[in-house]
């Protein structure tokens, strides 16, 4: 019997898309008497399952909704109708950057990030060496990430959240930035 990790049943986006920002508040302030906005749908209807172990790739020109659909998943945005099911922890790279502290070194920022997800701090000192390792940066590892390279900062970023273990991982993007050999080992990387 196949285990279901994500399941999508009639996902649908719309954002309200307004020609001045006063706009808004004239909708707002009218109690939903003048109408303002023109929809935008960014997703329509959208259905779909993921075994466990399993991979989902997304593809589409910009604008398609790829991102929107990414947020939904990871909680950051709610969908107009439709309904969603996780079975796991998730974790997510939707930013390259977002929740790191650019004034701490990459070794501070995973101990940073991990009391952030609410892991024990034991938790972390079993796999600091993995994620030192799967990194690959070197002497940088224990150096401010404000001096790193996009590159350099994927590398940080990925490897944390591998090492973590999630039960689901969703990336948007971000890997396009690392170089080409390590864009083939986060793909060979199992879950």
């Amino acid at each position: 019997m196949k285990e279901i990790a994500i399941r999508v049943e009639n996902l649908s986006k719309c954002f309200k898309i307004f020609e001045k920002p006063i706009y808004r508040l004239a909708e707002w302030g009218s109690l939903g008497k003048i109408k303002k906005h023109h929809d935008f749908w960014a997703l329509s209807d959208i259905s779909f399952e993921v075994e466990r172990g399993g991979c989902l790739g997304v593809i589409g020109p910009n604008g398609a909704g790829k991102s929107t659909l990414l947020k939904i998943l990871t909680r950051t945005l709610y969908p107009t109708s439709g309904d969603f099911f996780i079975s796991g922890n998730v974790l997510s790279l939707l930013e390259l950057g977002t929740g790191l502290n650019y004034e701490l070194t990459g070794r501070q920022n995973v101990y940073y990030c991990t009391q952030l997800l609410g892991l024990p701090g034991d938790h972390l000192d079993k796999q600091i060496g993995e994620i030192e390792e799967f990194a690959d940066i070197g002497e940088f590892f224990d150096r401010p990430i404000k001096i790193y390279s996009s590159g350099m900062l994927i590398r940080l970023a990925f490897s944390m959240f591998v090492c973590m273990k999630p039960h689901i991982l969703i990336i948007d993007e971000t890997l396009s930035v690392g170089d080409v050999f390590f864009q083939q080992k986060s793909r060979s990387q199992s879950f």
